[in-house]
């Protein structure tokens, strides 16, 4: 199974593949911390699942260039590129520590975003869940979200 994940925290992302290979060992992991290489990944190969961080920068760093800043609305530039792909019924879970973000100039709450997705951009097969450093609540529902 070919899992990608765009995180950007080398923590979160350090935590979330522990989990995808605790609850799938064979599973082939893909990552990108910015939304130029999730793009240019998607349009090339259609991973089984993703993982989905919402605050996204638009490029990874660059050597003596500072870092790039994270854009509250990077994870829909991806949903969006998947939208224009006619990519649909990909598993996504939405991994993030806003506790709600902006589609199409109107803010939704986490749990509300799942639905909203699938209004404006006909994406239907998608889990949202709040991450919190040092909590573990978000593990069932990722693992559970695997193993479907």
């Amino acid at each position: 199974m070919k899992i990608l994940i765009i995180e950007d925290d080398s923590y979160k992302f350090t935590q979330i593949c522990a989990l995808v290979k605790s609850t799938i060992p064979t599973a082939e992991i893909t990552h990108f911390d910015s939304v130029h290489g999730a793009v240019r990944y998607l349009r090339k190969e259609i991973p089984d699942k993703l993982i989905l961080d919402m605050a996204l920068p638009t490029h990874p760093p660059v050597a003596g260039e500072g870092s790039p800043v994270s854009m509250s609305s990077g994870g829909v530039e991806v949903l969006l590129e998947l939208r224009r792909l006619q990519i649909n019924d990909l598993p996504i879970a939405i991994l993030t520590q806003y506790p709600d973000f902006e589609i199409e100039d109107d803010y939704y709450e986490l749990i509300d975003a799942p639905d909203a997705l699938f209004r404006h951009y006909g994406l239907k097969n998608i889990v949202s869940v709040f991450y919190e450093h040092g909590d573990t609540e978000w593990v069932m529902p990722i693992e559970t979200f695997l193993n479907n």
